[in-house]
């Protein structure tokens, strides 16, 4: 059974609320006016009138302002209590941004006519489950190109069948290493190296009190793989699979460390094993195409952060594994 429910959260209601008592303490500042004339006693006095007003409407807002999914089946509720019941079926396509330092953060949703249907805030809780939803059953999503790399990570997102995983991560990694090359030639004057490979975990195994380089691996029996035409493949993934390309920097053998004796690193996930919001399907399993535009990104990062600020060397035991040949027949 699928069901979401899109709604306010705290932050509505909390600036209502104190818009409305704020409103109410200056309800008696207009006496101070009283020897003044009735224009200005009244001006004051509409002023907090309006802004009482503004509080309650906020918390009516937050009140009523919602939006539920049961399988197929949307209702939207307008900040003035008004619903509007429409399908899957019935969306055309649906726009959205999450700028960082823009103010645009909207996920407005439309009919096969081009009219809209209901428009929602990335500030409301689990927007992103109903984005997921929107993508798990194939709806037309138009992301803006500013927005944030996580909101376009999950629409960008590819699903594939578990035979595509060996091959999808064997071109990644090449091109992660073709990328890390290049980063290494232009700035050969750090005099680094990168510890670079495919790492393996399982996401409700992962601790996060625990830095990167401390996390455990993936704890289950291999083989999660057979073999069928000559050909490794993956079968039996469970949910919260996760295969990501990490690296560590290093110089002279040992882990690059900053004062707080944190490692220099990076980690992209590639592919990721989820509950499918489709109701045809149980699992999915998501390939992230713009891991290598993430993993650029965080180079180029890392060319600005190394000169500014002062690193040590010292010696580390990964807690999993990382690959470069064939762990779990990738490769």
């Amino acid at each position: 059974m699928i069901r979401i429910e899109v709604k306010e959260g705290k932050l509505p209601w909390i600036i209502g609320i104190a818009t409305v008592l704020g409103g109410i303490g200056l309800f008696f500042v207009p006496y101070a006016y009283y020897d003044e004339s009735l224009a200005i006693v009244l001006s004051a006095y509409v002023v907090v009138f309006l802004i009482i007003c503004s509080g309650i409407g906020l918390c009516v807002n937050a009140a009523n302002r919602r939006l539920t999914v049961e399988e197929r089946q949307i209702c939207y509720v307008n900040p003035f209590g008004r619903k509007k019941h429409f399908s899957l079926d019935d969306i055309g396509y649906c726009r959205t941004a999450l700028e960082n330092g823009e103010n645009r953060d909207y996920l407005t949703l439309y009919d096969l006519l081009g009219k809209k249907l209901c428009k929602l805030d990335y500030s409301m809780k689990n927007t992103l489950d109903f984005l997921q939803y929107l993508v798990d059953n194939g709806v037309k999503i138009e992301c803006s190109e500013r927005s944030d790399r996580y909101l376009k990570s999950i629409v960008r997102a590819r699903f594939i069948c578990a035979e595509e995983v060996p091959e999808s991560v064997r071109r990644i990694y090449e091109a992660a290493e073709s990328e890390i090359a290049e980063w290494l030639k232009k700035n050969a004057k750090f005099g680094a190296a990168w510890k670079m490979g495919v790492a393996v975990y399982l996401e409700k195994e992962l601790d996060e009190k625990r830095s990167l380089w401390e996390q455990k691996g993936y704890s289950g029996n291999p083989p999660l793989t057979w073999e069928s035409g000559g050909h490794r493949r993956l079968t039996g993934l469970p949910e919260g699979f996760l295969i990501a390309i990490e690296g560590y920097l290093h110089k002279e053998g040992q882990f690059v460390l900053d004062k707080k004796e944190r490692t220099v690193n990076f980690c992209i996930p590639v592919i990721r094993v989820v509950n499918s919001m489709q109701t045809e399907e149980k699992r999915k399993i998501r390939f992230f195409e713009d891991t290598i535009d993430e993993l650029v990104e965080q180079l180029a990062f890392f060319d600005e952060m190394l000169p500014k600020n002062r690193y040590h060397t010292g010696d580390i035991l990964l807690q999993h594994e990382l690959y470069t040949k064939q762990p779990f027949g990738i490769g």
